[in-house]
């Protein structure tokens, strides 16, 4: 009985520790793995309690330690990739944050200022980076994270380790994946709006004075309206993002 208790706890561990090193605010170089180490040992030891016996119930139910070691070696593998495919799914809250910067950094004109992302590790305009160190601080500060466990403890009763997983219901998945270049917009629009009407006109302008030239005149212009128009329109931005973090809420309840 103790030896599968064990390899129950070390089950919920695979799931943790792959949630825990492929979750975007805590994946990359960021965060230091002795960290992130701790965070997925100290998460274990929270949930393996609560979900080893039954783990270990299965197993006994399956034949205990003479379970077959390929049925062990894919419920290992399964356990990873769920913890993985989970952190993902957690991931694309965070694109629509990117969409909206990338969209806002190509009208200002700030495309070539690229930065490394601040949880890929990915080249990004500095627009981009700013607003997704600002939703990552907004994540935290709306104790989202809080949300984040209860999802990763709701999953060990959903998808249990041993035995049939319901899919049902899943139609968050497919609906966060396919608006997720609409909530980027919808983020992006107030400011967008604005770098519109400033573009229209910028072309107003130079039909009426030929002499004024659109790359030599209008993209300081541009960038200094997008700039203003930015910090303006920055509670704007902030309510959108929390808006688009809301779904998460739909999620936890599995």
């Amino acid at each position: 009985m103790i030896e599968t208790l064990i390899i129950a706890l070390v089950l919920v561990l695979f799931r943790v520790a792959a949630f825990v090193a492929f979750l975007p605010p805590v994946a990359g170089n960021g965060l230091p793995s002795t960290v992130k180490v701790g965070m997925a040992v100290a998460l274990t030891m929270v949930w393996g309690p609560m979900h080893a016996p039954m783990i270990a119930a299965g197993l006994i139910a399956q034949g205990g330690l003479g379970v077959a070691w390929p049925m062990l070696a894919w419920l290992s593998v399964r356990e990873t990739l769920f913890g993985i495919a989970l952190a993902w799914l957690l991931g694309l809250l965070i694109v629509p944050v990117r969409i909206a910067g990338a969209y806002i950094g190509q009208e200002t004109g700030l495309t070539m200022a690229t930065l490394t992302s601040p949880t890929d590790h990915q080249n990004t305009n500095i627009i981009a980076q700013g607003l997704e160190a600002l939703a990552i601080l907004m994540f935290f500060a709306m104790n989202l994270h809080h949300v984040l466990f209860r999802i990763l403890h709701a999953s060990f009763v959903r998808f249990p380790t041993v035995g049939e997983w319901n899919l049902d219901g899943m139609e968050w998945v497919v609906g966060r994946v396919s608006n997720a270049g609409i909530a980027g917009l919808q983020i992006a629009a107030p400011v967008a709006i604005v770098l519109f009407a400033g573009l229209v006109t910028l072309l107003l302008v130079m039909r009426a004075a030929p002499q004024f030239n659109l790359f030599t005149f209008g993209m300081q212009v541009r960038l200094a309206v997008g700039l203003i128009a930015l910090l303006l329109l920055l509670p704007d931005v902030v309510v959108a993002i929390g808006r688009s973090f809301h779904s998460l809420l739909e999620f936890s309840g599995m």
